[in-house]
């Protein structure tokens, strides 16, 4: 990518001298030209250049004065000063606002070529870090979105195999889901208190939509989708103690004694029902989940 240059010097030779350099050796193009530093600052963040080859001493506003102007202001581009000061505590304080490559006055050609060059080498490799930095990024992002996408794939899935997808509560439960894989994910998976959860969805809730959920309704909304869940799961085993999706879920989702308890409900309605239990429930979903 070509580079583009603000040149600040009120001598007019100087200028030309170093427009004439950068075009001859096709390091850039000059976007403008300023005699003195009164809207240096304003010209700068208007063309937005590259590189800023500036005068140490300009008429209205010194060069130090228009470099901390810019960097307030937020540009990041790179300055070159033209200097002719010997004085050292001048010169620290350019160094101390940036400065890092100089061109000393009177300009020699061979000098101000390879300065200006370094500089516009430095670009490109920061450049080409910045467009590899934000490869990987857009890469890793990508990534996690298509986790992302695959653990809900996964749920889907499962959800539709025992008969619960449409339920009321299944977006509460795999709300809770997402929640303690990102737990385990980050190594925290022992410490989790499902009411801080069921919390946590209710208070998200309410800023989504503005209304007012306990913590308790999304407790009830879960245990009654899973319940149903119980319900799907005893009726196929019951049906065909031998249904691959029976074989597959009844006894990672739920205490299968629960499971055939349930099963006893269907036969005889006088029989307790089968009992579930959440954490049970969850903790087999996210087994058969990968990420």
């Amino acid at each position: 990518m070509t580079s583009t240059f603000l040149i600040i010097d009120d001598d007019i030779n100087v200028r030309k001298m170093l427009t004439y350099l950068i075009i001859k050796n096709n390091l850039g193009k000059v976007v403008e030209e300023l005699d003195n530093g009164e809207h240096a600052p304003e010209e700068i963040m208007f063309y937005q250049p590259d590189i800023v080859l500036i005068d140490f001493l300009l008429p209205q506003k010194d060069g130090i004065e228009i470099i901390q102007s810019c960097r307030s202001l937020g540009y990041k581009g790179k300055f070159i000063m033209i200097s002719q000061v010997d004085n050292d505590n001048m010169i620290a304080k350019a160094y101390e606002n940036g400065i890092i490559f100089f061109i000393h006055k009177p300009i020699n050609n061979i000098e101000a070529i390879n300065v200006i060059k370094g500089v516009c080498q430095t670009l490109q490799l920061e450049r080409s870090v910045a467009m590899i930095k934000d490869a990987v990024f857009h890469i890793e992002r990508e990534k996690q979105t298509n986790v992302q996408d695959n653990w809900r794939e996964q749920i889907d899935y499962i959800f539709t195999d025992i008969g619960i997808i449409g339920e009321s509560g299944c977006k509460d439960l795999i709300k809770l889901i997402e929640e303690i894989v990102s737990l385990k994910k980050k190594k925290k998976s022992s410490n989790y208190q499902l009411q801080d959860i069921y919390q946590q969805i209710a208070e998200e809730e309410r800023l989504l939509n503005n209304t007012v959920i306990h913590a308790r309704t999304i407790e009830q909304r879960i245990r009654r989708t899973i319940l149903k869940a119980l319900e799907n799961i005893a009726a196929l085993g019951n049906d065909d103690y031998y249904n691959s999706k029976f074989i597959e879920h009844s006894g990672v989702l739920f205490d299968f004694k629960q499971v055939k308890q349930e099963i006893n409900h269907i036969n005889n309605s006088r029989e307790d029902r089968g009992k579930i239990s959440v954490k049970k429930f969850v903790e087999g979903v996210v087994s058969k989940l990968n990420f």
